[in-house]
This record gives C-alpha cells, structure tokens and sequence, in this order.
C-alpha cells in the first residue's frame, strides 16, 4: 500500500513537473493602446513581449547609448536606453546601419529588438 502511494505521488509530481515545461503558447502582440488608457506601456508590457525600436537619430562616435533616444512603435513609446532598461526591458539584438552623412551629421542608424524581463 505505500509502494502504491509513493509511486503514485512520484506520478503526479511528474505530471505537474512536465506542464511547468511546455513550450509557452503563442502570445498575440501587446496592445499599447487597446483598453489600456492611463498605464506606463514599458512597465505594464507583459512579461517576455518583443518589441522592435529605432534610434530616433544618428548615432556617432562620443555618444553614450543610455541617453540616446528609440522609437519603439510596438509599444507607441520614445525612450531613453535608460528608461527601457529601468522598465525592465533588456537588448537581444543590435543592429547598426552602414554611415550615413545627413546635413553635417555623420553616424548610424541603430535598431534594438528588446525583450520584457521584469
């Protein structure tokens, strides 16, 4: 009767164990604007969404990434690197654009996929 019981709690806690390990199921897009007036759309993003941003000018040699500015449309925001880190958001991916030169300005374009953590 013991054996019994301990092989089926060891069945059960593999059972709970294996639905903890799934694949997540496909999350539909966050909605910055859809039935979410009054939210910070950086802090109230859910957890794990994407989100692709692009630097809102050139960047050159002598600027710091953490004041330089996105536009993030997924989320209808203009951030700092700063405040999506401080919003919980992390960078998966830099892209940098080839040089560009507009009216006496010389740098590239940057693109950041980031990703909700926290």
């Amino acid at each position: 009767m013991v054996k019994r019981i301990l092989l089926l709690t060891a069945a059960l806690a593999a059972t709970i164990l294996a639905g903890c390990t799934s694949a997540p199921s496909h999350r539909s897009p966050f909605e910055a604007k859809a039935d979410r007036d009054g939210l910070d759309p950086l802090i109230d993003a859910p957890l794990r969404t994407q989100a692709v941003c692009k630097g809102t000018g050139l960047f050159s040699a002598g600027m710091k990434l953490g004041g330089f500015s996105f536009e993030c449309p997924d989320l209808d925001v203009v951030a700092t690197m700063n405040e999506l880190r401080d919003a919980g958001w992390r960078v998966e991916t830099i892209r940098i654009g080839h040089q560009e030169v507009d009216s006496e300005e010389s740098g590239s374009q940057l693109t950041v996929t980031m990703r909700k953590v926290y």
